[in-house]
C-alpha cells in the first residue's frame, strides 16, 4: 500500500522548481522532521543554513551510522526515511536554518520548530508534534487545561525571526502538537506575516479551548490557504474545539490512536488519498472531548494538572524510552507521587474519570442513533439556546 516512502523514491527525482510543494511533502517533511535536527543544525537566523543531505550525514554518523528509533514510540523508519530524502534530488537541494530545541521542566514546555528553504524561493516553517519526552506529554496535557502554554510565546516568537530574516513566500507545516502550534502561530501573528503564508498544514492537531477563533477576521481570511487533515478514525485531530473544514485522509491502521501516524496515511501518486467523512470512532472521540471539555471545571482542570505533573515528576524520567528501561522505579516513583497527593485532589481526579466515561457511553449511543453532529452544528445550537 503506497505512502510517503513510495512518494519520496517515485517523484524524489523531481525539484521543487519544476514540481511545486504537496500535500505528500508535507507528510514527508513533518515525519522526518521528528528527527533531532538541532543536534546539526544551529539555532540562531544568523548562522549559514545547511543543506539537507549534509545536515542528515552528520546525523546519522552522531546516531552511529544506524537507522534507530527517535523514541518509544518513534521508530527507525523516520530515520529511514529522512535517509530517503536526503538521497534524492528535490530534498537534498533544501537547506535547513535555526532549528530550535526549547525543553523545559517548570512550566512544561517541548517547543522544536526549524526552516526549510527551498530552491523555488519558498521557505518551509516546520513544528515538531510531541516528542519522547514526558514534559512533552505533560505540556500536551496543559493544552487541554490552560488557556496559554510557554509554545505559544516561542512560536510566535520563531515566525517574527522567520519573516524578518527570509524573503518569500512562506508555507508553515505540523503535526499533532506542531500542527496544534502552527495553527495558533499564523492566527496569532501580525497580519504582514499572515498575509506571506501561502499554505498552513495542521496534520491532525488538537483545536482549541473555545470555538472563538472559527469567527475571527485571520482564520476566515486564511482559509482558502488552510489545510486540516486528519485520519479517518482521528483521535488527537478531534480534540478541543476545531473546525469542521478539515479534510479526511485514509489510513492503513484501523485503530484511531495508530492512524494518528503519519507513516501510515496513504499516497496515490503526489496527492493523498482522500474519503468523505470520519469512521463512527472519530464522531465519538469528537463527541467524548467536546463534552468533557465544556463540562470540565476550574477545580477539575487544576486537580488534574496536578495529578499528571505529580506523577510525571515522581517518574523522574526524561522520556518514554527511559520509562521502558528503568520500569521498575518508574512505577515505583509514580505510585509514590500518587499517594503524595491531597485526598480532596484523589478524589476531584476520580470523579473526573468518572464523568469521562459518562461521556464515552453517551457518546457512542448518540452515533449509534444517528444523531451525531458536527462542532459547527452543536455551536449553532449552543449559540441558539443562548
Amino acid at each position: 500500500m503506497a505512502n510517503v516512502f513510495s512518494y519520496v523514491k517515485k517523484y524524489g527525482g523531481k525539484s521543487f522548481k519544476d514540481m511545486p510543494f504537496n500535500d505528500a511533502d508535507n507528510v514527508a517533511m513533518c515525519c522526518s522532521f521528528y528527527m533531532p535536527l538541532d543536534q546539526v543544525v544551529s539555532e540562531s537566523f544568523d548562522d549559514e543554513p545547511v543543506p539537507f543531505d549534509k545536515a542528515f550525514d552528520k546525523l546519522f554518523e552522531l546516531r552511529g551510522r544506524k537507522h534507530t528509533p527517535v523514541g518509544l514510540v518513534l521508530v527507525k523508519e523516520i530515520s529511514m526515511l529522512m535517509g530517503e530524502m536526503a538521497g534524492q534530488k528535490r530534498y537534498a537541494e533544501m537547506k535547513v536554518a535555526a532549528c530550535t530545541d526549547n525543553f523545559g521542566k517548570e512550566p512544561a514546555v517541548q517547543f522544536n520548530a526549524g526552516t526549510f528553504l527551498l530552491p523555488s524561493g519558498e521557505i518551509v516553517v516546520l513544528f515538531r508534534g510531541t516528542d519522547d519526552t514526558l514534559m512533552g506529554w505533560k505540556e500536551d496535557v496543559d493544552i487541554l487545561v490552560e488557556d496559554d502554554i510557554p509554545s505559544h510565546h516561542l512560536a510566535l516568537e520563531y515566525m517574527e525571526n522567520v519573516a524578518k530574516t527570509f524573503e518569500g513566500d512562506i508555507i508553515v507545516c505540523g503535526h499533532s502538537k506542531g500542527g496544534y502550534i502552527a495553527q495558533y502561530s499564523v492566527l496569532n501573528s501580525p497580519k504582514e506575516i499572515r498575509d506571506r503564508v501561502k499554505l498552513l498544514y495542521n496534520n491532525d492537531g488538537p483545536g482549541f479551548s473555545d470555538y472563538d477563533y472559527i469567527n475571527s477576521e485571520a482564520y476566515q481570511e486564511l482559509l482558502p490557504r488552510y489545510r486540516h487533515i486528519i485520519p479517518q478514525s482521528s483521535f488527537i485531530g478531534m480534540m478541543l474545539s476545531h473546525d469542521d473544514d478539515y479534510e479526511v485522509v485514509k489510513s492503513s491502521r484501523v485503530f484511531g490512536a495508530l492512524q494518528h501516524d503519519l507513516l501510515t496515511w496513504q499516497i496515490d501518486e503526489e496527492k493523498l488519498r482522500m474519503c468523505n467523512d470520519i469512521t463512527n470512532a472519530g464522531k465519538v472521540t469528537d463527541l467524548v472531548f467536546h463534552d468533557l471539555v465544556s463540562n470540565l471545571t476550574p477545580k477539575q482542570s487544576e486537580a488534574f494538572g496536578s495529578v499528571i505533573g505529580s506523577i510525571f515528576d515522581g517518574i523522574n524520567q526524561k522520556g518514554l524510552l527511559d520509562v521502558k528501561n528503568n520500569f521498575a522505579a518508574s512505577i515505583k516513583g509514580g505510585a509514590a507521587a500518587w499517594k503524595n497527593l491531597s485526598p480532596e485532589t484523589k478524589k476531584v481526579f476520580r470523579d473526573t474519570m468518572k464523568d469521562a466515561r459518562k461521556y464515552v457511553i453517551s457518546a457512542a449511543k448518540t452515533v449509534q442513533k444517528g444523531e451525531y453532529k458536527t462542532a459547527s452544528q452543536r455551536l449553532s445550537d449552543e449559540t441558539e439556546t443562548d
